[in-house]
């Protein structure tokens, strides 16, 4: 399985990153062909407190080859360019492959 991570920091304004997220990002993330698994998830530390990161989001595929494939595609290439619509306080792309 290869992973996409992406980790979005703390915004400037997180209500205005949820309803983005929910109803503009996610429609584009939706699209990205041969997805196998997708997951996002607001961070949290037990205490309360507010960590460095917001929110966490996957994307699993099969390969590598099919994770570059789906970037390189118009869906990709509309979805990666729609973070900096409301990723305010940035974000960090990982990938890896996982067993």
């Amino acid at each position: 399985m290869y992973v996409i991570t992406v980790i979005y920091d703390q915004p400037t304004d997180p209500a205005a990153f949820d309803e983005y997220y929910r109803t503009k990002h996610l429609p584009l993330v939706d699209a990205l062909p041969d997805v196998r698994r997708f997951s996002w998830g607001k961070c949290e530390f037990p205490d309360g407190s507010a960590p460095s990161a917001y929110a966490i989001a996957y994307l699993m595929f099969d390969s590598r080859s099919a994770a570059l494939t789906a970037l390189s595609s118009p869906a990709g290439q509309a979805a990666t360019g729609d973070v900096e619509n409301f990723a305010t306080g940035g974000a960090t792309i990982l990938f890896s492959e996982q067993d």
